[in-house]
């Protein structure tokens, strides 16, 4: 029997998509060992490396059958227990129930940068008014994460970082992080397996730059004092986000994943999408028009707001001002 190469991957995909479920459903596999199948989404990119690598010798549809299988896992796990699973994504079960000191202190400059980057757990940004920022919440042992913060800079990182890029597997905390109104705020957010939300109200920012893997996250942009820019980068999970009345630009990149885009009416859109792998646009059904590879509002180069976004998705969806929101 001769097996063709060009249906093999495909094979593979639609096996292993179906075999989770049943292992489910026959109590073989857990829900905690689902969800950790989020965490997988590394193989992807060693499996187009791969594929690169071999692409002139007999062994080239390697790397193609290590992506068909991980996108199988994935959506596999994604069947058997919904996108819920995606906010936990193999980040340990054992709860935050212990309170950590709350930390505090204040910018003292005109700018300030913020790093946050959260191994497992789930993640609230606030924003008040003043020039305090505040970290507070709970996790296994009391100790807190590790920050780092003088006049103009502020880091908090997960303490256990021993999970790796491909078992995020650290405690699970909760933190609540409150930045100030004052001053221009550039954000960098990383999300490795958990959740997250972030409502900006007031904040002044320059770049916002949010790092998603394997989790479920929102931000709210649409009441911030100021902002410049948005960088986003979703691997397996949902992201949410709800645009400014303000003029902007902004780059988003989906890989096995769902991003929801809300915009405030009145508003012009430019949203671009490239060089997209199974990807899905629902761009055309809000009176957006296309040209070539870019949907713009009628009448964006006039609009006295503009929102000037790249948008690609590889295995991913982009959805325009959704009936649920973008919470």
């Amino acid at each position: 029997m001769r097996v063709r190469r060009g249906f093999l991957g495909w094979g593979v995909f639609l096996i292993l998509a179906g075999a989770v479920p049943l292992l489910v459903r026959s109590g073989y596999l857990t829900e905690d060992q689902v969800a950790s199948l989020w965490t997988l989404w590394p193989l992807i990119l060693v499996g187009i490396g791969v594929g690169m690598l071999l692409s002139r010798t007999r062994y080239g549809f390697l790397g193609g059958l290590v992506v068909a299988a991980t996108f199988g896992l994935m959506v596999g796990g994604l069947l058997s227990t919904g996108v819920s699973t995606i906010s936990s994504g193999g980040c340990g079960s054992e709860a935050a129930k212990t309170g950590f000191p709350t930390q505090n202190g204040s910018f003292g400059g005109s700018s300030a940068a913020v790093t946050l980057q959260l191994n497992c757990g789930s993640l609230e940004v606030a924003a008040a008014q003043g020039t305090s920022w505040r970290v507070e919440g709970h996790d296994r042992d009391g100790a807190g994460p590790e920050i780092d913060a003088d006049n103009a800079s502020l880091q908090v990182r997960s303490r256990d970082q021993n999970g790796g890029p491909f078992t995020f597997l650290g405690q699970h905390d909760d933190w609540t992080v409150t930045l100030p109104s004052a001053p221009t705020v550039d954000l960098d957010l990383k999300l490795n397996a958990g959740s997250s939300h972030a409502n900006l109200a007031g904040a002044t920012t320059g770049i916002v730059d949010l790092e998603l893997n394997a989790g479920t996250s929102t931000v709210d942009l649409s009441e911030v004092a100021a902002i410049e820019r948005l960088e986003a980068g979703l691997n397996a999970g949902s992201l949410g986000i709800t645009l400014p009345n303000k003029s902007m630009t902004g780059s988003i990149q989906a890989n096995a994943g769902a991003v929801k885009l809300c915009a405030p009416d009145g508003v012009g859109l430019r949203l671009r999408t490239g060089e997209s792998i199974i990807a899905s646009y629902d761009y055309g059904g809000h009176g957006l028009v296309q040209d070539g590879s870019t949907w713009s509002t009628p009448g964006y180069d006039t609009a006295a707001v503009q929102i000037d976004l790249e948008t690609r998705a590889n295995a991913g969806s982009f959805s325009l001002n959704p009936a649920g929101g973008c919470d």
